[in-house]
Formats: structure tokens, C-alpha cells, sequence
């Protein structure tokens, strides 16, 4: 929806008034509209004057007598009925891309689009480019879209999430998908509609570069850059292919897994996009290569992301607390192998298959499992029997780990102090949303490194 269309709504809800709630009355006043009202479950504390408010368990009960709902994208379309009225339901990301006219680099995946965000941003910037990181790690779009509207921007590189991504309606100038993997099934309500999601960000681009492995989810996918094995842009030996020729060697990245090594792989296959666009200019891919060489000596990760936070009394200790499904939790168990001698497990349950999980760490050197609710007390088998914060040894398919079944992060550190060998890694990965302890990974990676601190010493 174009700027022009809104100012000509007479009554105007914003849906959900967190961070993107807020940017978006911030950007309602500074076009005028005068009947502004907040639809929220939450009471809200701090209120503005000439503001409306409806809040509490009845917040939608009046949505119909809106002209324009503005919403924000923690709330799903799927609850209260709120399908029912989509053709008055917008959000801010479908207010940009309808209103900004440069070229949009969309990035998704379930796990990965942060540090490849991220990385293509600072590619961009080593390479000469002006470039700005908007979205889910950068700031929210609309507090952006009159300073992108000043300025001339070579790029933007806008990390979207399946929230964002959910119906949207607009045109980036290159979509990417890293992975898809379960996730965020309650949200969307089915699988189905969470890869559709996904996949809706390759629908509205002009270019579409994504890993090969989504081909298992996607049937009818067509004109699609593909990176990854079987594909001309691969990882093989410590080297980036791209065309049948060497155009990086891993040598002195900071990044760990290999895991980031197929997210390189997939900033090269943009990369080469960006260099078709330019007649394949070999001056430009030189640049734009070297960029990434430059950034990849110099970014270690963003922060709960397998971040090696200190090794002390001879124990390495690992944050990712980022990983909430098992499939991220393997990816960093692959990272360090053999050097694993503890790792804690278990969030909220959110109804993921465990079994390939359990039959990798089972397989592994790790001995001692640190467990939190809910799923830490069930991805062994039923542990009930064991108390809360007291070691047991316990046998699992004829090997012996010794467990901990806890809710405080503080006795899972000083225990993991205690019983990890040393010389080996302590991982924080716990495979399971945060949610039945903490309110969200940072709270969770936060406390960790907090207390793996305070008992260093």
C-alpha cells in the first residue's frame, strides 16, 4: 500500500505494540493521522495523549469498525479469526516495500538469516557499497523509510522472519531462503503454512538465490539461483567454488561450523547475482569477494550464536543459546565433535522429533546432559523418577552419562563445573524454545555467560 493511500483512511488500529508497534505510531504521527487506535492484549502502562487504546482479553472485539489495521508480526492471522478481515490488514514490511523504490535484498531461513544478514551487510560495506541492515537484527522499517527515502542507498539487506514473510505483498530485488526446517508450527498453524511463508519471499523477488536442500519442501520451484552440493557454488576442502573455479580459501575465518560455511556459500550465489546485474563483471565479483574475504577475518559471530565466551579452570564454555530446534543443536554438536563433554538441553515443547538428536549424542563423546523443562525431562526417556538438582549416573542404550535435571541456569553452570573433563567444551544448545524458563535465548545465553563468570574464579 502506497503512503499516499493511508493518509486517506479516516480510522486506523495498530495491531500489537511492542517495538514494530511502536515504530509504526511513531511513523502514523508523522503523517498526520489523527484517529490512531492500539489493539493490545497486554494493558499498556505509559499512554499517549490523543492515542486510543483497547486492551485486554476483548482487544479485537470492535476490529471491523477500523478502515486500515496496521499489524505488527508476533500476532498470527490464524487466531481470532483475523483472516476474516485481510483485506483491511497490513504490515509495516508490506508499507516499505510498496514505498521504497531501491534494491532490497530479502533475507529467511529458519536458522542462519542473522549471521548471513549480517555478513552480506558487511561484505557490502568492505566492498564500497552504501548499505543499510533493516528488519528483524537491524532497526524497525519504518523508522527507517524516510531516511532511505533521503539518502541513496546502493542496498538494503532486510532480514524477514516467517512472521514478516506471512502473506506479504511487495517486490525485493533478490529473495534468499538459507534452510527450512520446523519451526514456528504453532504460529502458523501447520507446516504448510510456515513453508509457504518461507517460500513466499522467492514469490516476490525479482531474482531468487536459495540452498538446494529446499528442493525436498518445494516441488515447483523455478529460475531459482541454487547454491550447495550438486550445485556450482559449493564448499569442498577448505575452498569456495563458484563456476567451476577457487574463488575463496578458508583460511584465518573466524567463523565456526560448517554450518556458516554453507551460509558463505550462499552470500557468493548473491554475489554473483549482483555481478550478472552488472554485465558479469569480473572487476566487481574481484570486489565484491574481497569484501567478503575481509569480513569473514574479522567477524567472529553475533552474539548466543556458538560463541566461545572463555575457556576457565581449563573448560571451554560455548553460547548458542540462538538454538531452539534440534536441528541447530546438531549443527553445533557437528561443530565441535569429539571436544564435547557437556551439553544442556531442554525448553518448551513444541512438539519436535528428538530421535535423531539422541541417536548423535548418544554416538558422541559427551558425557554429562544437563536437562531443563520441559522437553530435557522426556528426550531420554521418562525421567521422572529422578529429583530436581542432584547428579545421577544413568544408562542410555549401554552408555553412562551423568545427568542433571534442572530449572536454575546458576546450578547447571557450577555443575557443569564439576563434572565436565577438562581440556574439553561445555555447549549451551538446548534444542527447544526458551520459553518454559526464560522469556527469550538472550535471557537464557545472557544467564549462562553471567554465571559461568562468576564461578571462573
Amino acid at each position: 500500500m502506497k503512503i499516499s493511500e493511508i493518509k486517506k483512511y479516516d480510522k486506523i488500529a495498530i495491531l500489537g505494540y511492542g517495538k514494530e508497534g511502536k515504530s509504526t505510531l511513531r511513523f502514523l504521527k508523522k503523517l498526520g493521522v489523527k484517529d490512531i487506535t492500539i489493539l493490545d492484549k497486554k494493558e499498556i502502562l505509559e499512554k499517549e495523549d490523543g492515542i486510543f487504546y483497547q486492551t485486554g482479553e476483548n482487544y479485537l472485539k470492535n476490529i471491523s469498525d477500523f478502515d486500515l489495521v496496521i499489524k505488527t508480526p508476533g500476532i498470527s492471522p490464524y487466531l481470532n479469526n483475523l483472516l476474516k478481515y485481510k483485506d483491511k490488514i497490513i504490515s509495516s514490511v508490506d508499507i516499505f516495500l510498496n514505498n521504497y523504490s531501491g534494491k532490497v535484498i530479502g533475507i529467511t531461513g529458519t536458522k542462519g538469516k542473522s549471521t548471513t544478514s549480517t555478513v552480506l551487510y558487511l561484505t557490502l560495506q568492505n566492498a564500497g557499497y552504501k548499505v543499510k541492515l533493516v528488519g528483524n537484527i537491524g532497526d524497525p522499517v519504518l523508522d527507517e523509510i524516510d531516511i532511505l527515502a533521503g539518502e541513496s542507498y546502493d542496498y538494503v539487506v532486510f532480514e524477514l522472519s516467517s512472521y514478516m514473510l506471512e502473506g506479504l505483498i511487495g517486490q525485493l530485488y533478490i529473495g534468499y531462503i538459507n534452510n527450512v526446517y520446523i519451526c514456528h508450527y504453532d504460529w502458523h498453524f501447520g507446516a504448510e503454512n510456515y513453508n509457504n511463508a518461507k517460500k513466499n519471499i522467492l514469490e516476490i523477488a525479482k531474482h531468487k538465490v536459495a540452498n538446494v536442500q529446499i528442493k525436498e519442501k518445494f516441488s515447483d520451484l523455478s529460475n531459482v539461483r541454487f547454491f550447495g552440493i550438486g550445485t556450482d557454488i559449493f564448499y569442498k576442502d577448505e575452498k569456495f567454488f563458484l563456476n567451476g573455479e577457487v574463488v575463496l580459501e578458508d583460511r584465518n575465518f573466524l567463523l565456526k561450523g560448517e554450518h556458516n560455511r554453507i551460509n558463505i556459500c550462499g552470500i557468493i550465489a548473491i554475489i554473483s547475482q549482483i555481478v550478472a546485474d552488472k554485465h558479469n563483471s569480473t572487476w566487481i565479483l574481484h570486489k565484491l569477494i574481497s569484501g567478503l574475504k575481509e569480513t569473514l577475518e574479522s567477524f567472529n559471530g553475533l552474539p548466543h550464536r556458538i560463541q566461545d565466551i572463555g575457556t576457565y579452570k581449563g573448560i571451554t564454555f560455548v553460547d548458542d543459546a540462538i538454538a531452539t530446534t534440534p536441528d541447530s543443536t546438531k549443527a553445533a554438536i557437528n561443530t565441535f565433535g569429539d571436544k564435547l563433554g557437556t551439553i544442556f538441553l531442554g525448553g518448551q515443547d513444541s512438539g519436535f522429533d528428538f530421535s535423531e538428536l539422541v541417536n548423535i549424542i548418544s554416538n558422541s563423546n559427551i558425557k554429562n546432559l544437563v536437562l531443563f523443562p520441559d522437553t530435557g525431562l522426556k528426550i531420554f526417556g521418562d525421567l521422572s523418577t529422578f529429583d530436581f538438582d542432584k547428579k545421577y549416573e544413568f544408562k542410555f542404550r549401554n552408555k553412562f552419562f551423568n545427568i542433571f535435571k534442572t530449572k536454575s541456569m546458576e546450578s547447571a553452570v557450577k555443575f557443569a563445573y564439576e563434572f565436565t573433563e577438562k581440556g574439553k567444551i561445555c555447549l549451551l544448545s538446548t534444542a527447544s524454545p526458551s520459553f518454559s524458563v526464560w522469556n527469550s535465548y538472550i535471557e537464557k545465553g545472557t544467564q549462562f555467560q553471567e554465571f559461568v563468570k562468576k564461578y571462573s574464579i
